[in-house]
C-alpha cells in the first residue's frame, strides 16, 4: 500500500520533517493496520527528532514520528483480540505487557519503555522512491500517516464512546498530551481542596492539569507562562491566578509570595526550564511536591539543597503518562469532556497533514496550543 507519511530525517539545526510516499506491508500477528484520520502533535515528537542518530535512545532515521493517533481498524493480525476491523480507536503508549512494571499495573515504566516507545523498529514500511527501510512503531504507533501498522498495545478501543465522528480527530490528542497532563496531578499529585497547586508551561499538557486540578476543587491554582494569550486561556480553564515570567524585573519567589506567603502545596512542570524548576522547588511549602514532565536541556544537573529539602518534607518527582493506564485515563477525560469540565475542544487546533509545517510554526510562537494533523 502506498500512503502519505511526514517522514523524519537526520536533523540539522533541528527537526528535519518532509511529506512524503511510503509503502506499509501487512500487519504482524500482534499488530493492527489503522487508516490514521488525526494525530497531535507533541513536543516529545520534536524533542526526539531533533536528536541525531544514536543518541541516548537509540534514534535511527529515516522515521516516522507520530504518536497521538486516532483512527479506524482495516486490518488485524491473527492474535489480536483487543479489536475488530472497522473499530474506531484512540493510539497510546506501547508496553510489553510481560515483565514485572507491566503485569503490576505500572506498563509506563515497562522495562522496554524507552527503546519501543522512543527508538521503536525498523520496518516494514520503505520510502517509495529511495526504497530506504524506515523506523516505525515509535510509541508502537507512528501516526504521522494516513495508514500505519499499531501495536495491539497501543490501541484502545473508543467505538462507544464517541457521539459523532468528529470527535474522534477531537480525542486524538487523549493519548499522550492531554493524558500526561491530567494524570501528573490526578495520579502523582493528588492534591485536595485546600491544596495552592502552581502549573508551570500552559502548553496542553499544562492546560490538561489546570483543568484536572480545577476538577480537584484545589483552592488556588496558579498558571505560570510567558504568553499573555495562554493566561488569559488558563484564567478561563481554571486558573485563580497567573504569572507571567517575561514581566520586567520579575521576580519568582516574590510573585508566588504575593500569591500564597507559605508557598505551594504541588508543582506540575512541563517547561523543562532549568532555573524555572530550581525556583519552584524553593518555594514548595512543607510537605510540598514538585512533579517534574517535561525534559531539561542534555546534561541539565538539578541544584539541590538537601538540608530543606528533608526538614521540609519535600517530595521530588517525575512521571511518565501520568502514570495513566490508556485504558481507564481515556474514558475518564472523555466524561468530564461530556460534562464540560474538561474542554479540550479550546485547545486543538486543526491543519491538514500537508500543512505540519505551519502548525509547528504556529506551536513555537504560542499561537497554537494544540495542533491536530487531519489526514480525511
Amino acid at each position: 500500500m502506498h500512503v502519505k507519511a511526514v517522514v523524519a530525517r537526520e536533523p540539522a539545526a533541528g527537526p528535519n520533517w518532509a511529506f512524503e510516499d511510503v509503502t506499509i506491508g501487512p500487519p504482524a500477528d500482534d499488530e493492527v493496520l489503522v487508516k490514521i484520520t488525526a494525530t497531535g502533535i507533541c513536543h516529545t515528537d520534536i524533542l526526539l527528532s531533533s536528536i541525531p542518530s544514536g543518541g541516548p535512545f537509540g534514534m535511527g532515521y529515516p522515521k516516522v514520528l507520530g504518536h497521538e493517533g486516532a483512527g479506524i481498524v482495516q486490518e488485524t493480525g491473527k492474535n489480536v483480540t483487543k479489536v475488530v476491523v472497522g473499530d474506531k480507536v484512540l493510539l497510546s503508549y506501547y508496553s510489553c505487557s510481560n515483565c514485572a512494571r507491566c503485569r503490576s499495573s505500572r506498563p509506563m515504566y515497562c522495562t522496554q519503555f524507552n527503546l519501543e516507545n522512543y527508538a521503536g523498529r525498523k520496518g516494514p514500511v520503505v520510502c517509495k522512491d529511495s526504497n530506504e527501510e524506515i523506523w516505525t512503531r515509535f510509541f508502537g504507533q507512528s501516526s504521522f500517516a494516513e495508514y500505519s501498522i499499531v501495536a495491539e498495545a497501543s490501541v484502545v478501543k473508543v467505538t462507544g464512546l464517541l457521539q459523532s465522528d468528529e470527535e474522534l480527530n477531537l480525542f486524538a490528542p487523549l493519548g499522550c498530551g492531554f493524558q500526561t497532563g491530567m494524570g501528573a496531578v490526578l495520579n502523582v499529585a493528588d492534591p485536595g481542596p485546600e491544596d495552592v497547586v502552581m502549573v508551570m508551561g500552559m502548553g496542553a499538557v499544562g492546560m490538561a492539569a489546570l483543568m484536572t486540578a480545577k476538577i480537584r476543587n484545589c483552592r488556588t491554582i496558579v498558571a505560570v507562562d510567558r504568553f499573555d494569550n495562554r493566561l488569559e486561556l488558563a484564567k478561563s480553564l481554571g486558573a485563580t491566578h497567573t504569572i507571567n515570567t517575561m514581566v520586567p524585573d520579575f521576580g519568582f519567589q516574590d510573585a508566588v509570595r504575593e500569591i500564597s506567603p507559605t508557598g505551594v502545596s504541588a508543582v506540575i512542570d512541563t517547561t523543562g526550564a532549568g532555573k524555572l524548576i530550581e525556583e519552584a522547588v524553593e518555594s514548595l511549602a512543607p510537605l510540598g511536591k514538585m512533579v517534574h514532565i517535561a525534559s531539561p536541556p542534555p546534561g541539565y544537573k538539578l541544584s539541590l539543597d538537601i538540608t530543606q529539602l528533608f526538614a521540609n518534607g519535600k517530595t521530588i518527582t517525575g512521571c511518565i503518562e501520568g502514570n495513566c493506564l490508556p485504558s481507564e485515563s481515556i474514558p475518564q477525560m472523555v466524561q468530564w469532556y461530556r460534562e464540560g469540565r474538561f474542554p479540550i475542544d479550546k485547545l486543538v487546533t486543526y491543519y491538514p497533514a500537508v500543512d505540519f509545517a505551519k502548525a509547528l510554526a504556529h506551536m513555537h510562537d504560542g499561537s497554537t496550543l494544540k495542533p491536530v494533523l487531519t489526514w480525511a
